[in-house]
């Protein structure tokens, strides 16, 4: 769900998402927390069991520190996991200026004149530049008809898909027609994408943006395409 002025529509989750993982989770993990000093004896008496140190240390406690410590631990925990959630939702704003994207501390802006358009596949959102470029590249989790409704209203071209989906060829090492350079980051890539190190994954495809080249994962593997240089 999101919202709009005049002159911007932002696309988000429900408005009383935010405030209910902030009110609730801490509320679950204190509660939680105070179910453990009533099962605790019980707990640290199993023959194996994970984390039994710290809960047989709660049992040494009385009563009242006893529920004051575990509750307020759960309360942390549920903090802590609110703002997890919190930095991880997508926010993509859309005006006649551009687009944005934010989504924790990542942001990816496209500024109006360089877009062409505009899609959604296999749950990424991605902006192109008009020369087939990806000006912006995150992964999506909102209401497609929303985004679509926001984009066509400032403007922009909605497309139905990768207008580019045909282009692209599955990497291989040393794989031929790729700009000099490109291979060896495509390894590493390939690296990055196999061991789940998503930051480098991403860091490593703006690189490749920059000799020319968009790539995209299917299963693990990379899949590549070249922006066309004489587009304008």
């Amino acid at each position: 769900m999101g919202g709009s002025t005049d002159d911007r529509t932002v696309v988000s989750e429900p408005g009383w998402l935010t405030p209910a993982l902030w009110v609730g989770l801490p509320l679950v993990g204190g509660v939680l927390g105070w179910v453990l000093t009533l099962v605790a004896e019980w707990y640290v008496g199993l023959p194996v069991a994970p984390l039994q140190g710290p809960v047989e240390w709660l049992t040494d406690l009385s009563t009242v520190p006893r529920i004051a410590v575990a509750v307020g631990v759960g309360v942390v925990a549920g903090l802590v996991i609110a703002l997890l959630i919190v930095s991880a939702l997508l926010t993509v704003t859309v005006d006649r200026r551009g687009i944005e994207t934010k989504r924790g501390d990542d942001e990816q802006r496209a500024e109006a004149a360089a877009v062409a358009s505009v899609f959604v596949e296999d749950k990424r959102m991605v902006v192109l530049g008009h020369r087939g470029e990806e000006l912006v590249s995150v992964e999506f989790d909102l209401d497609r008809r929303e985004l679509r409704a926001a984009v066509e209203r400032h403007g922009y071209r909605w497309s139905e898909g990768d207008p580019f989906k045909d282009a692209y060829r599955l990497w291989v090492p040393d794989a031929e027609g790729l700009p000099a350079g490109a291979n060896p980051v495509l390894k590493a890539r390939q690296g990055a994408v196999r061991d789940g190190k998503g930051d480098d994954a991403a860091e490593l495809r703006a690189e490749l943006a920059k000799l020319g080249v968009v790539v995209r994962d299917e299963d693990k593997k990379q899949h590549w395409r070249l922006i066309d240089e004489s587009a304008r």
